[in-house]
This record gives C-alpha cells, sequence and structure tokens, in this order.
C-alpha cells in the first residue's frame, strides 16, 4: 500500500519558500527588460550590449561575495542585503522615462498620393536593415503613427487646406495684399472679348519676384479683384476705377479687363508700360488663394505670405495627427525607404485622405512614432545613419545601464548563496537539490504568466505599461525578504586557504572541461533570455492582432517552460543524474539547445514556439541542476559558496554575456531566423565535440583523475559512474 504520510523536513521550508518568493518577484520583469529595454528606445545591438557586460559584473561579484561569506560566515546576512538591494534597483527603472529621441521621416506629397521617406547615409546600411525591410513589406495590415509635421510652408498649408480638405486651417486675416508689378505686354482675348495685361515681375514687401502662376488640374486660379495705380498715365486712365481681375495666363500672372465702353486695344501693340502698384482684395474664408499666390511667385519668405488665423494668430508651426501606413507599400529603392500614407486622423477625431496636387512635390519633415516596432526601428536606424549617431548614449541609457548592473549583481549573489546555503542544508543528500529549486520555478511560471496576461489587459495596442510587472515584483521580493529571516544556515568548515583550494581544483583538466561546456552553454542561455522574446515580437507583428496578445503568448511561454520542462525534471534531476551521469547529461544539453534553436528558425506564427519550449526540461531543468551539483560535489571543503560563485560567474560572466553580444550583433544585421538558426547549428557541434572530447578522456590508457586533498581517487572507469564515485568522495572528507 501507498504511505499517504508525508514528512515535512521545516529546516528545508524557508530555502523552499525562498526559491519561490524569489522566481515569483523576478518573473514579472526579468523576462521582459529586455523588451522593456526596446520599448525606451534601445536598438538589439544596445541591448546585447548591455546583456554583454552585465555579466562581467556577476563574474565579479560572485566569486568576491563567496569569498567573503566563506571567509567571514556571513552567507545569510549578505543573502538578505542583495535581496533588498535587488528591490531597490529594479523600482528604480521603472522611473526611467523613455529615451527615443525624435525620429523624423520626410513627408513627400504630390501625384495623388503621400509618401513616408526615410533615408540611410549609404545603400549597405540600408541593406543591413534588408530583412527587416522585407518583413514589414509581407505584411498585409496597417500601422498608426504618432506624426507631428513642420508646417512652416504656405504651400504645405495650402495642400492641407485644399487638398486634404482640413477646414479649421482654412482661414486667414487677410484681406489684401499689396505689390508693384511690372508690364510687360497687353493682348486681347476674342474669346470672351476681355484685355489681359501681363507682369513680367512682381516687387513684393521690398523683394522680387518672378510671378508665376498655375491653374487647371487641381490647382486654384487665384481670381481676386485688384486696384491698380499705374505710372503710365495713358494706362492709368484708361483702367480708371475698374478693378482688373487677377487670373493666369500661359502660367504667369495677368489682369483681366473687361471693359464696356472703352478698352486697352489700343496699348496691344506698345512695349514700354513702366510699373503698377497693385493692391488686390483677397477673400478671408478663402486663404489657400493667398498660398497659391505666395507658391506661385515663390513668396514663402515675404512677410504677406505668412498665413494667419481668422482671428489674427499665427497659424501653427506643425500639424500634429495620427497616420495610419500601409505597410505592405513598404518599399526600399536606392538608400532610402518609402511606405504610404493611407490616411489621417485629427485630434477631433476627424478623417482625412491626404491627397495631392500632381506634378510637383512638396516636403516637409515629420518627427514619428509608430506602434509597429521594426518600422520604429528602421525609421530611427535610418535617422541614426544618416546623422552619423551610431548609437545613442543617452541619460536614459546610463541610467538603465547603471541600475541594471546594480541589479544584476543583487540577483547573481542570491542566486549563488542560496545554492550554496540549500546544499549546506541538505548536508549528503545533494540529490534532493531539484525538488528544492523546482519551488522557484513554480512561482517563476504562475507570475510570469500572470504578469504578461496583465501587461497586455492593462495596455493599448503595441505599447506596453509594465507598471503591474513593477509593483509584483516589490510585493514577493519583500516577501522573499521576510521568508529568508527564518533560514537556519549551518556553519561550514572553513578552508584555511581558500584561493590555494580553488586553484588546484582549476588545475584538473577534467574541471576545465566541465568550465568550457558551461560557458557553451551559456552562450546558448544568452541569445535565448535577451532575445526569444524580441523574435516572437517580430514574429507576432506579420499579424494583424499580433501587438494585442505578444505579452499574454510571452506569459505563456515562460509558464510551459517552468510547467511543462522544468518543474518535472527538477523533480526527477536527481534519479537522471544517477542513472545517466552528469557526462552524458552535459552533452544531451547542447543537443537540446541545438534542436530548439533549429526549430525556432522555422517558426512563422509566433504561437508555434509553445510546444517547442518543453524542450527547457532538458536545457535548464536538467542543465542547472547538473551545474550546481558538480560544482559543490567537486569543491574543498570551506569553499563551496566561493565554487559555486565562481562555475555561475563563468556560466554568466563568460557564456551569456559572450551570447548576448554575439546574439545581439547577428540579430542586428540578419534578423532572428537566422541569428537562431546558426545559434542551433554551432550547440550540435559542440556537442558532438564534447563527446569526442570526454570519449578520448575516459579511454585514455592509466588515465587517472585526481584532486588534492582528498582521500580517493576518481578514476573514470564506466560513464555513468562519475556521480556516484564523486557523491562518494564527498562523504570521506
Amino acid at each position: 500500500m501507498i504511505n499517504l504520510k508525508m514528512k515535512i523536513n521545516k529546516k528545508l521550508l524557508p530555502i523552499k519558500g525562498h526559491y519561490f518568493f524569489f522566481n515569483a518577484g523576478t518573473a514579472p520583469l526579468v523576462p521582459y527588460l529586455s523588451t522593456y529595454a526596446r520599448q525606451l528606445g534601445f536598438s538589439s545591438a544596445t541591448v546585447g550590449l548591455i546583456y554583454t557586460v552585465l555579466p562581467i559584473f556577476g563574474l565579479i561579484a560572485k566569486p568576491l561575495f563567496g569569498v567573503i561569506a566563506d571567509r567571514f560566515k556571513k552567507q545569510k546576512s549578505i543573502f538578505i542585503l542583495f535581496q533588498i538591494v535587488t528591490i531597490v534597483s529594479f523600482s528604480a527603472i521603472y522611473a526611467i522615462p523613455e529615451s527615443r529621441s525624435n525620429v523624423t521621416v520626410k513627408l513627400d506629397c504630390g501625384d495623388h498620393v503621400t509618401v513616408l521617406k526615410s533615408c540611410y547615409d549609404t545603400v549597405a546600411s540600408l541593406e543591413s536593415d534588408e530583412g527587416k525591410i522585407n518583413s514589414i513589406a509581407s505584411q498585409s495590415k496597417l500601422a498608426t503613427c504618432q506624426m507631428n509635421c513642420d508646417m512652416s510652408s504656405p504651400k504645405t498649408w495650402q495642400t492641407v487646406c485644399e487638398h486634404w480638405h482640413i477646414p479649421q486651417y482654412c482661414y486667414s486675416n487677410t484681406n489684401n495684399i499689396k505689390y508693384t508689378s511690372s508690364i510687360s505686354k497687353v493682348t486681347v482675348n476674342a474669346n470672351d472679348n476681355c484685355t489681359y495685361v501681363a507682369t513680367s515681375n512682381v516687387t513684393l514687401d521690398g523683394l522680387n519676384f518672378v510671378p508665376h502662376c498655375r491653374i487647371g488640374n487641381g490647382f486654384v486660379d487665384i481670381n481676386e479683384p485688384c486696384t491698380l495705380d499705374c505710372t503710365n498715365q495713358k494706362l492709368a486712365a484708361k483702367i480708371g476705377k475698374e478693378k482688373p481681375i487677377m487670373t493666369c495666363v500661359d502660367k504667369m500672372l495677368n489682369y483681366k479687363v473687361c471693359l464696356n465702353n472703352t478698352d486697352l486695344q489700343d496699348f496691344v501693340n506698345e512695349t514700354h508700360f513702366d510699373a503698377c502698384s497693385a493692391s488686390c482684395d483677397l477673400d478671408e474664408t478663402a486663404p489657400w488663394r493667398l498660398m497659391e499666390i505666395c507658391e506661385g511667385w515663390g513668396a514663402d519668405v515675404a512677410a504677406s505670405c505668412q498665413p494667419k488665423t481668422m482671428i489674427g494668430q499665427d497659424f501653427p508651426s506643425n500639424l500634429s495627427f495620427t497616420g495610419t501606413i500601409l505597410l505592405n507599400t513598404t518599399i526600399p529603392e536606392a538608400n532610402c525607404v518609402y511606405a504610404q500614407l493611407n490616411h489621417i486622423q485629427l485630434p477631433d477625431e476627424s478623417t482625412h485622405y491626404p491627397n495631392c496636387m500632381p506634378g510637383e512635390l512638396f516636403h516637409t519633415s515629420c518627427d514619428i512614432t509608430c506602434d509597429n516596432t521594426e518600422l520604429n526601428e528602421i525609421f530611427a536606424a535610418a535617422n541614426e545613419s544618416e546623422n552619423n549617431q551610431g548609437t545613442k548614449y543617452t541619460k536614459q541609457f546610463w541610467l538603465f545601464f547603471m541600475l541594471m548592473i546594480i541589479s544584476w549583481i543583487g540577483q547573481a549573489v542570491v542566486v549563488t548563496f542560496a545554492d550554496a546555503i540549500c546544499f549546506n542544508l541538505l548536508g549528503d543528500k545533494i540529490s534532493h537539490y531539484g525538488k528544492q529549486r523546482l519551488w522557484g520555478s513554480v512561482g517563476w511560471g504562475i507570475f510570469s504568466l500572470m504578469t504578461g496576461a496583465l501587461i497586455d489587459v492593462f495596455s493599448d495596442g503595441a505599447y506596453k505599461d509594465y507598471t503591474v510587472a513593477f509593483i509584483l515584483m516589490f510585493v514577493f521580493m519583500t516577501g522573499d525578504v521576510i521568508v529568508s529571516y527564518f533560514l537556519k544556515v549551518e556553519s561550514t568548515k572553513m578552508s584555511m586557504n581558500i584561493l590555494a583550494d580553488v586553484g588546484t581544483l582549476l588545475s584538473s583538466v577534467h574541471t576545465v572541461v566541465f568550465m568550457l561546456w558551461t560557458i557553451a552553454v551559456g552562450l546558448c542561455t544568452g541569445l535565448l533570455w535577451q532575445f526569444l522574446f524580441w523574435y516572437l515580437e517580430d514574429l507576432a507583428a506579420m499579424t494583424s492582432d499580433g501587438s494585442a496578445y505578444i505579452k499574454t503568448l510571452q506569459g505563456l511561454v515562460s509558464a510551459i517552460q517552468t510547467f511543462g520542462g522544468e518543474i518535472p525534471f527538477l523533480f526527477i534531476s536527481g534519479y537522471i543524474l544517477r542513472k545517466l551521469g552528469h557526462v552524458n547529461m552535459m552533452t544531451l544539453v547542447l543537443f537540446a539547445f541545438g534542436i530548439r534553436f533549429i526549430l525556432y528558425s522555422f517558426l512563422t506564427n509566433a504561437w508555434w514556439v509553445l510546444p517547442i519550449e518543453l524542450f527547457q526540461g532538458i536545457t535548464f531543468g536538467m542543465f542547472y541542476p547538473t551545474m550546481t551539483s558538480y560544482a559543490n560535489v567537486v569543491s574543498p571543503p570551506g569553499t563551496e559558496t566561493t565554487v559555486q560563485g565562481l562555475v555561475g560567474a563563468v556560466f554568466e560572466g563568460v557564456g551569456t554575456s559572450l551570447g548576448s553580444f554575439i546574439g545581439g550583433r547577428l540579430y542586428e544585421t540578419y534578423g532572428g531566423k537566422n541569428t537562431f538558426q546558426w545559434f542551433g547549428i554551432s550547440s550540435l557541434v559542440f556537442g558532438v565535440i564534447h563527446m569526442a572530447v570526454q570519449y578520448v578522456m575516459r579511454h585514455r590508457p592509466g588515465h587517472v583523475g585526481f584532486r588534492q586533498g582528498y582521500t580517493s581517487v576518481i578514476r573514470y572507469e564506466q560513464p555513468n559512474d562519475m556521480i556516484h564515485i564523486l557523491e562518494d568522495m564527498s562523504q570521506n572528507r
């Protein structure tokens, strides 16, 4: 019969509680920090650089504080102190404002369409983002962008008023324009029996201009009455009190005169007319006529050509609206990227279509932020490339970087000390480590999923509100501090020469191979930690509703990783290690990473990532117990915390650091698909190499592995005997 009585080891309850609360506190934040950095405005290369440097601080902090703890026996005090440090630094990150500088695009309006244009400094620079551009162009959906466009030119207001049909910007208090017009000739039109007085030059506000004009094809005829005071007395007498009408003939300004009793035909053959002072009336409700005059003359700089509102104030210097872009119209050409602006929405929620006049384009620049991450990154990359700015190390960047360093050190020390304390409490039952550590996976799985869903619920579209993540972090990390206070840390035998003992340990070839394996796994883990969620966001962006559910999906990924992968394998990790041995498990972890990453590279829909996450059971659920138990067994007495810190530092400070750096560079240049594929192939190659090296070491004639200071000698006679021999030795210390 099954014994239903379960004996609870109260001494182990606080360490179980720590693993649960610590992981429940970091789960709402740590998985999302790289995408949070993306939202703050940092590129994938910048984030990769940050996560390259962070583990180096862990590399220093873990063994440093491990030595301090082993030397002064202050494990618990340092353990709790760095939990508090982690809480404070994480909380401070929330206060950092977005560092995204103004990203500008050119708005080109003409030939009946309006397009956004963003240019790189060279064609080669554009080609480095070609993967992202093609990804955007393949999406049959819309992106909305907040835009603020420069409107200092009357020509732009003319287009907005007349062609975009935005009446609130189509009023002016200017009801008259005065200038001097040089008369060039007089002609008679037989069709309407009217005389046309042509001009060759005008002087407006002391500046000379050629009075070109346009009519037809959607242009507005100026068609305004003028009073002329001509220096030619005969011409002045003929015109009298009549008010000729401004009009356009052969693309030049003319005055149309249709007289009843007298006409100007006597002047048809004359060639010299001097000049006329013109005072022309303008329709206050149709300022585009003034704008047509100013644009045709090229007189935007003249004071009279500055548009005014109906109450006499200046027009706004810019126009803010929400623009909607057709992503599948995105095309590269030369060193520029173009995308069509489909329609716009003003703050009053009115919708307008940015139709433009044919022929000559007008150009203006706009600050822009879109709800499509890839589109934002392309515009930002083009701006940085064109301005030769590269990565901008802003104040926000340095704040984020420094706080990440502090939080990383805090987490690194807490994780290392927790494992050392756990093995201390377990004594010779190190195979039970996984059963303690799995409670951390429970906390991580539950609250990473919950946080992802809550972020989506409290967010609007692609822009995510991470407030709930920081709140959950604070609550559970505070609970961790309280639980950790009840830990009973037993004293361990202190090594008289910690550094010498650790140095002797590192002289073993098997230990060196173990460290190299740890680095290889760290490379894969660095890419996974920092860029899996980026990759999922890019995949989700290809579907119409991707931005709405992405955080929920990311939470599900974490839940599958923990409940479907980590927890079952952590629970049986001791049994599996006894059956397979550490060496075989090390090789299996590398093969699992290789298959996992290659499967990622074939994804076309972000949701298909979920079954792949079951590999987490091997790539973490078995890897972590393998690494920590191996480190604990081989550590000389009194150096347990130091060795745990050293191994953890090699894993993160070298492995994940390189993985983050290389992954960030590859991701930015070649995209997520290629990056994961190449890492997967490399992991399989490393697995084959590791298997071959271990085979050679085991079968080398007369080979003996040793550790000085021990009464036993390790002989690797059978592949699966390693853990048994090591455990026997640990009992004979």
